[in-house]
């Protein structure tokens, strides 16, 4: 039986392929040929790879929630969905690096039944809330361009927190067909192996479970995020549609600035390309894979795949780096919850210079 695998059970998709490539005649010449030596290379320098990037993604996520949790100021309607973000990524991570990783090592599944399902359930919802988060942060960047005063009294943390807490809700929902299907299954053809898999009710089932992956986690978030900027950037060069009185309009003239508001923007607009040209190749595999009569597994498509699960990683280690360097508020966070590793430019040594009362209604008014 051939395995195709959910949009995001990565265990799953693995497993019986890394088998294939050490079992089949046809990929393996001899013990001594070079697909022989190259897996062998693969079995050590892969699990390494995906290590080092669970390593850095949990690091950087957890100093993202750790500075967000210890400034105060941090708390704030855009920060509490990038603390979502790190969340989800620091699980994505650590449930599947470390599962994904033992497969070059092992030819089997050695965790049991309830382990595949378990691991499974959570790559999915991971991914699935990591999605949604992306389109809402999106579609925020566009509410507070637009309706900057009104965004005001609707843009909370404490809505921010609602928002997440549905986001995740949805997402265990939306990936229950996961467990339900998740199972061991152990096969003879090669040898005894057990394999971490979805078992549908038919072929056509398991298709369209493939399809609706492929649209939930990547095309739809793809259409809405792509629409809410193109709106988002089109409404720039125009002035707000809210009517605004006396009191309000000089400060919103100069602080929301077509200049201001692209900047406040970049950030999140970065981290959707980057999560978009991250996932899609593994996405793009597994439909490919799916649906095509023709596909070949061999050791090229092989390869490619390992540079697919790669880049889903490396999604979720980046995302820290974009908000320290492309975030102002996140890097004078970083500055003032670790002063130790900063020298004082200004001011007495161990103190901030004030913020003007620009940089405060920046982090008051936006974010």
């Amino acid at each position: 039986m051939d395995h195709l695998g959910a949009a995001v059970n990565v265990s799953a998709l693995l497993s019986k392929n890394i088998s294939e490539i050490f079992c089949k005649p046809n990929l393996c010449k001899n013990t001594s040929g070079q697909y022989e030596a190259a897996l062998q290379v693969d079995a050590w320098l892969v699990p390494l790879v995906f290590v080092i990037f669970m390593v850095f993604g949990v690091f950087g996520n957890s100093l993202v929630l750790y500075v967000i949790h210890k400034r105060k100021k941090m708390r704030t309607a855009t920060n509490v969905y990038i603390a979502s973000l790190a969340v989800t990524d620091i699980i994505f991570l650590v449930c599947c690096v470390p599962f994904t990783a033992t497969l070059y090592l092992l030819p089997s599944w050695v965790f049991g039944n309830f382990m595949c399902k378990l691991v499974s359930y959570i790559q999915q919802v991971s991914a699935q809330a990591t999605c949604i988060t992306l389109t809402v942060m999106s579609v925020d960047r566009w509410y507070v361009t637009v309706y900057p005063i009104r965004s005001l009294q609707y843009r909370t943390p404490m809505a921010a927190a609602a928002v997440s807490l549905g986001i995740w809700t949805g997402s265990f929902l939306l990936s229950m067909p996961v467990p339900l299907y998740s199972r061991t299954m152990v096969e003879e053809e090669y040898g005894t192996q057990v394999f971490c898999t979805e078992v549908f009710p038919t072929a056509v089932h398991q298709r369209v479970f493939i399809l609706y992956n492929f649209l939930a986690v990547y095309l739809l978030p793809l259409f809405t995020i792509s629409v809410s900027y193109m709106l988002m950037l089109h409404q720039m060069g125009r002035p707000s549609v809210e009517p605004m009185d006396n009191h309000n309009q000089l400060q919103v003239l100069t602080e929301r600035s077509v200049a201001f508001r692209a900047r406040l923007s970049r950030m999140v607009l970065v981290m959707v390309q980057l999560f978009l040209l991250c996932w899609g190749p593994i996405q793009l595999y597994i439909l490919v894979r799916a649906f095509s009569p023709h596909f070949r597994y061999d050791y090229c498509t092989y390869k490619l795949k390992i540079w697919a699960h790669c880049m889903s990683y490396l999604n979720s280690c980046v995302n820290p780096v974009i908000y320290a360097f492309m975030g102002a508020h996140f890097r004078k966070a970083f500055r003032r919850t670790f002063p130790c590793l900063f020298k004082q430019r200004v001011g007495a040594a161990g103190a901030d210079p004030p913020p003007n009362r620009s940089a405060q209604t920046e982090m008051q008014y936006v974010s």
